[in-house]
């Protein structure tokens, strides 16, 4: 983890492994959001920056779990696909956009099981 850094700072996240860090980082702060009394709405990025992670590191580590097949409402920056027929953009009823920043908040346990089910390579 990133020492006391704020979300301004450039990022230092080089490894893949320095990502599969953070996300376990990520999954262990939610698991423990649901076992305490503090459960509330919590986004990807906000839990990086929860964890001390910058914004460039953040960017790194979101831009990852996409590629790894998290994208939908993950970061308003992550374009995703979905099911939205009365869009004028939609063919066939499906829209690519991005979500906006209240879009990408889920509950610890939802976060976590994204999390859990992205790969990351």
């Amino acid at each position: 983890m990133i020492d006391d850094v704020t979300p301004q700072q450039k990022g230092n996240i080089v490894t893949k492994e320095q990502i599969k860090e953070a996300v376990a980082q990520m999954r262990s702060h939610c698991q423990l959001l649901e076992e305490t009394s503090d459960y509330h709405g919590v986004s990807a990025r906000g839990v990086l920056y929860e964890l001390g992670y910058g914004a460039d590191d953040a960017d790194e580590v979101i831009r990852a779990l996409a590629d790894g097949g998290f994208a939908y409402c993950l970061d308003p920056m992550i374009e995703a696909t979905h099911f939205d027929p009365n869009n004028a953009r939609a063919v066939d009823g499906m829209v690519t956009d991005r979500p906006s920043a209240d879009a990408c908040y889920w509950g610890p346990d939802q976060l976590r099981s994204r999390l859990d089910a992205a790969s990351i390579r």
